[in-house]
């Protein structure tokens, strides 16, 4: 009866401190996770949890701190002053720790907690695991690593569910009293199709042939036909570089363009569209060089192990490469396995049941792995024919390029030995052993060195550094125009491929480090989920290591890595997966909404052969998926399921950074569809996903609608909702110039927007008819803006263009009269026409800087005395016969606008006559 009231008084208590404090906010719980619970588990839970409760007290759950121990409960939440815990780690009364107080900050961290209520995750179990290298039944009770089940279909969703999905969902809802929204109509259904496996928006002529498509079968053709489209692996490709962390720059300060990054980015698209296996594609991301070391098709999905970001002019070798074999480890866990076994790297991992002998394990086996510089990404018979042409140019050259080594390797050896000079003593002696001599670490640390060495040799002017030697210098020139001559000879390099690979057929030893201890550590899988040991087999250059590790990945019966995939196609479809964190599938992610669900599609997922356009198909032709998103919420759904969890309407979802991009371009009739090759900027009109991907300097539209930076996986989008993404939106030029370039494809021959035009424009634009209300708004806009420019506004429209001369809106004669000795084309500053400004130009082009917006706050005690203009930014030297330009304030005495922000022009009519004119704010 006791243990039954004390159940009882915890239960109420608990629910007391969730009624009074209300649901732990994210920012709260953000606080708790990173901040209390390292605290908790470090320093308490040793003494105060499952497997020692001293004075009956346990710290590693929310109940059991509100339980207490001896003395009674160790907190009240939001009254630190009440709480023991608070009395004891202040020495007030109890010593906590004993061994020795906390520091200052330790402790106002958990009185911070204590006053904001103690919050902790309401799903979670609440335990804290403690540093024993054991696990509990509840470690191995944790669901993500349980065997795949295949659970039975409900029997639920009678009248409403298409296929075994529905079942599940409907089975949910029905226990919570909830019903599903009727069915989206076509239009809505079209446009989300697009956008989920093409990422752009339909044409209206797409819209019009599915609405009226009226043969059975119509959702599920054109669900067919929209994934055998090249637009689909496009799509979906970047959602798995997302995760995979891709870019296609170094990072760090100087951010240098990768060239060849752009080779793994056609790879996955080129998997996605032909529906490889997903299990294939984690074989080859991670090992693809050893089980197809032959096909460039195969060994570029090596690249995966290319993507972690290198500082170039990094001198520490040693931290260097502790950097990016730790980012190797830690995305590998999070990308294939979904768990965050980067908190393992330091120590047992606090809170799900992963050793650090786990991480070290996973990390053997990618340790030996190096970034190679002449790694042809060609056939070996390509490389072959290759030689041979190589080898010939080598023959006839061979004597003038010895004697230019000759001339040139002074200054050559001379920049290696400053280069290497940088590294520390220790990484110079490492460098300049024998190649025989060096261990497999040795030559990666040599690697790093080499890197540094090459770049800074392909920087040599061997010219210059034989301009104090005349007779040398000549002879130099001489050879090198010798040289030129052949080139014809001289076949075309072959692209080098951006892979890893290992280093050689030995393994770099992996070390589990301690304060005392040095354990070497073998490749090995979570403990937890047992297994036999990695079968290795070498091969003649690589250690055979990493198929081995992808071999146990990609097995049908491994837990997390079918979950995880599976999670993330219904995450892309739902804007959210079963599983809320789809990089993070343990105690400190979310548990799933539907994991019956998750289990019957991944059993289905592997048994079809690990092929995700069969899952998009079941996915998306599921009543689920079909409801309308345009249902508002009831009361008892607010109250019931408030974020949508259980999936009683289709979540509406923002469009991400690429989507937006893509749609204005293709709205705006400028998109140019291509399939693989170079990057480009972002003013090109490619897709997105073409797009140079720089870390540090990101492109200005992707990167402001939250486009990840590839410095990190990123399973998931960042939302936000800024006044920057308004502003390029509204203002912005790359937007501006589409909207120009959507402007030319409305009017085409007319000379004026009409109602077909507005109609046209919502079609293309939204996918629908534009009511009649919208039509009468747009087209009472547009007069309103045509009047604007007409003349009858004040201020006039500045723009520096080139004049748009006899083929432009009218003839210049007719426009402006007789033009005398004006260069037609000419870059020019010059007013908008059908302004009473028009007949002013300034023949002057912009210079450096001229692109600007200024806002200006003037104190009018500083403005001059008398009728003089106070200048704040010039292009004018002052004279009545030079063009410029000049804004400043005028004064109280100005017979023009006093106290007013101008902008004065000087330049000529079209007469050619000297004119000046202002502007006034």
């Amino acid at each position: 009866m006791t243990n039954r009231i004390l159940g009882t008084v915890v239960l109420f208590l608990l629910t007391a401190v969730a009624s009074a404090e209300g649901p732990a906010d994210a920012e709260h719980l953000k606080f708790f996770e990173s901040k209390v619970r390292p605290l908790l588990a470090s320093k308490c839970v040793q003494c105060h949890g499952a497997d020692k409760q001293k004075g009956e007290l346990r710290l590693d759950s929310l109940a059991g701190m509100l339980q207490g121990g001896e003395s009674g409960a160790a907190i009240v939440p939001g009254k630190p002053e009440e709480s023991l815990l608070i009395e004891a780690i202040n020495y007030e009364s109890f010593e906590m720790p004993p061994k020795g107080q906390l520091n200052k900050d330790s402790i106002d961290l958990l009185t911070r907690w204590v006053k904001m209520g103690a919050p902790w995750p309401e799903a979670e179990a609440g335990l804290i695991r403690s540093s024993e290298k054991t696990f509990t039944d509840e470690d191995r009770s944790w669901w993500a690593i349980q065997p795949v089940g295949l659970p039975a279909v409900p029997d639920a969703g009678a009248g409403w569910a298409r296929n075994e999905i529905d079942r599940f969902v409907a089975r949910k809802l029905s226990e919570a009293g909830l019903q599903p929204a009727p069915e989206a109509d076509r239009h809505e259904l079209v446009r989300r199709a697009y956008f989920d496996l093409h990422g752009l928006p339909p044409t209206p002529a797409q819209v019009e042939a599915f609405v009226n498509d009226t043969r059975p079968g119509a959702w599920q053709r054109l669900i067919q036909d929209l994934m055998e489209s090249p637009r689909y692996g496009e799509r979906w490709a970047q959602h798995w570089l997302d995760v995979v962390r891709f870019a296609e720059s170094d990072g760090y300060n100087e951010d240098a363009f990768r060239p060849g990054a752009g080779q793994f980015r056609d790879y996955v698209v080129r998997s996605f569209n032909d529906d490889k296996p997903f299990r294939q594609l984690i074989r080859e991301h991670l090992a693809g060089d050893e089980i197809a070391p032959d096909d460039p098709d195969v060994f570029i999905g090596a690249a995966y192990l290319r993507h972690g970001v290198y500082e170039w002019n990094q001198r520490n070798a040693r931290m260097h490469w502790d950097i990016i074999i730790n980012d190797m480890t830690r995305v590998t866990g999070e990308a294939f396995l979904g768990i965050g076994i980067g908190c393992a790297q330091c120590h047992d991992h606090k809170f799900d049941p992963i050793l650090q002998k786990d991480y070290y394990g996973l990390q053997a086996f990618l340790s030996s792995v190096a970034w190679p510089m002449d790694r042809p990404l060609a056939t070996p018979e390509e490389i072959a024919a290759h030689r041979q042409k190589q080898q010939a140019w080598e023959e006839a050259t061979q004597a003038i390029r010895d004697e230019l080594h000759d001339l040139e390797k002074d200054a050559f050896n001379g920049n290696q030995k400053y280069t290497v000079g940088q590294f520390p003593p220790d990484i110079q002696e490492i460098y300049y052993k024998p190649e025989a001599e060096k261990t497999t670490f040795d030559k990666q640390l040599s690697y790093l060195v080499q890197r540094q060495a090459d770049r800074a040799a392909q920087n040599l002017d061997y010219a210059k550094s034989l301009s104090g030697k005349p007779e040398k210098l000549k002879r130099y020139e001489e050879l090198t125009a010798e040289l030129k001559k052949f080139d014809a000879m001289k076949p075309a390099p072959l692209p080098n491929a951006f892979i890893g690979t290992d280093i050689g057929p030995e393994p770099a030893p992996t070390y589990l480090l301690t304060r005392t201890t040095k354990e070497a550590v073998e490749p090995s899988f979570l403990a937890l989920l047992g297994g036999d040991p990695p079968k290795v087999t070498p091969t003649e250059t690589t250690t055979g290591r990493r198929t081995a590790l992808a071999n146990w990945i990609a097995r049908d019966d491994n837990p997390l890595s079918t979950r995880v995939i599976v999670n993330r196609v219904w995450q892309h479809h739902f804007g959210k997966g079963i599983v809320p964190t789809p990089n993070d599938f343990g105690t400190l992610g979310e548990a799933p909404s539907h994991p019956e669900l998750l289990d019957w599609m991944t059993r289905r997922f592997v048994e079809g052969g690990w092929k995700i356009k069969p899952l998009h198909a079941l996915i998306m032709d599921s009543a689920a998926y079909r409801q309308t998103a345009r249902r508002e919420p009831s009361a008892a759904e607010n109250q019931a399921d408030p974020t949508n969890r259980l999936l009683w309407r289709f979540p509406p979802q923002r469009l991400d950074a690429e989507e937006v991009r893509d749609a204005m371009l293709a709205v705006s009739g400028e998109i140019k569809q291509r399939e693989g090759g170079s990057s480009e900027s972002g003013s090109a009109p490619c897709r997105s996903i073409y797009v140079k991907k720089m870390r540090n300097r990101p492109d200005e539209m992707l990167g402001g609608f939250d486009a990840p930076l590839g410095f990190e996986s990123a399973a998931d989008r960042i939302a936000t909702t800024t006044p920057i993404q308004s502003l390029l939106l509204v203002n912005g030029k790359w937007s501006l110039d589409r909207s120009r370039a959507f402007a030319k494809r409305l009017l085409a021959d007319k000379q004026k927007l009409e109602p077909d035009g507005v109609r046209a424009a919502y079609q293309l634009a939204y996918g629908r008819d534009a009511t009649d209300d919208e039509v009468k708004e747009a087209l009472a806009f547009v007069d309103e803006q045509m009047l604007k420019i007409s003349g009858s506004a004040e201020t006039p429209s500045i723009a520096e263009d080139k004049f748009p001369g006899e083929t432009g809106l009218r003839p210049v004669a007719q426009h402006f009269g007789a033009v005398k000795d004006f260069k037609l084309g000419q870059k020019t500053l010059w007013i908008q026409p059908d302004s009473r400004f028009e007949r002013l130009h300034v023949q002057k082009a912009a210079d450096p800087g001229d692109q600007f917006t200024v806002e200006a706050i003037v104190n009018l005690d500083r403005i001059y005395a008398d009728a003089s203009v106070n200048t704040l930014l010039s292009r004018w030297n002052g004279g009545t016969k030079t063009d410029g330009w000049n804004i400043g304030v005028t004064s109280a005495k100005s017979a023009y606008h006093p106290q007013n922000f101008i902008v004065q022009l000087v330049g000529r009519t079209f007469q050619d006559e000297p004119a000046y004119e202002v502007v006034a704010s």
